[in-house]
């Protein structure tokens, strides 16, 4: 098969994506309005916290980095959100996995390249929010963006997509062996959040447990492109910071990959 014939396959499933985020535009504009109560209640928490003292300064976040943080990582972790992960599911428990499996694409590529025009439909919408709310962070609370912190923004979320795609991926895996599984997903994701720096800094947790969450690839897909844009990464940690998430998205394809071998196996032994 040529190589031509191979990129226009992808190329229709990322069609596919961009036209499902378009018939179903609504649910991310519902999910972008669900993140304005969390910035709202955790902004009156901080106001309450920091008090009148424009010099206090909590976990290392004074009250205008504090609020720009709340703000930036809600809409990070509303952009990057999955929800294919579903469908995966529902694929291997009815049995209509087994479609995909003599079609000249893998279902993997398939749900990846899917996902991508999913985004990108998403990523205008995220990123016109993203640029007005950095706009007011900046007229209200003196939140600056350099061009270097805009670009490697732009760097560091396509590393927080694929992350958490493919740590979907991995979780959604799991349906060879679960049936019912969409609770599991939804306390994954909660503890991802949590562990992502996705409701609070991790700085809050001590710098113990901090250290070993910032060690982890879920920090790489909310706090890390939340911090670039803040300019809060020290220029020394951000080639390393790069290199690990590089590490853990080649760790996880290699999970995934032989999650997928093995319950493919089990999958075809047992019939659907």
């Amino acid at each position: 098969m040529s190589e031509n014939v191979i990129a226009g396959k992808y190329a229709n499933c990322v069609r596919t994506g961009f036209r499902a985020a378009l018939e179903y535009r609504a649910n991310f504009f519902m999910s972008l309005a669900g993140a304005v109560a969390p910035v709202v209640i955790q902004t009156a928490l901080w106001i309450v916290l920091y008090g009148d003292d424009p010099s206090a300064s909590f976990f290392g976040f004074t009250f205008p980095q504090m609020v720009a943080y709340t703000v930036i990582a809600q809409l990070v972790s509303r952009l990057v959100r999955t929800g294919f992960e579903y469908d995966v599911n529902w694929e291997i428990r009815s049995g209509s996995l087994d479609r995909y499996l003599v079609k000249p694409i893998g279902y993997f590529g398939y749900r990846l390249f899917s996902f991508v025009g999913d985004k990108m439909v998403q990523t205008v919408f995220m990123g016109l929010f993203l640029a007005a709310a950095v706009v007011v962070l900046t007229v209200a609370l003196g939140f600056t963006a350099t061009f270097a912190s805009v670009s490697l923004f732009v760097l560091a979320l396509l590393v927080a997509f694929v992350l958490n795609f493919l740590i979907f991926w991995c979780v959604a895996l799991v349906g060879f062996w679960l049936t019912e599984i969409g609770y599991l997903f939804e306390a994954v994701r909660i503890v991802i959040i949590a562990a992502s720096g996705g409701v609070l800094p991790l700085a809050v947790f001590g710098p113990r447990i901090s250290g070993v969450l910032a060690l982890l690839p879920f920090r790489f897909t909310i706090q890390f492109p939340t911090e670039i844009l803040s300019s809060r990464v020290a220029p020394g940690d951000v080639l390393p910071s790069f290199a690990l998430a590089l590490f853990w998205i080649l760790a996880l394809a290699l999970v995934g990959q032989a999650v997928w071998a093995r319950g493919i196996r089990r999958f075809a032994a047992v019939g659907s």
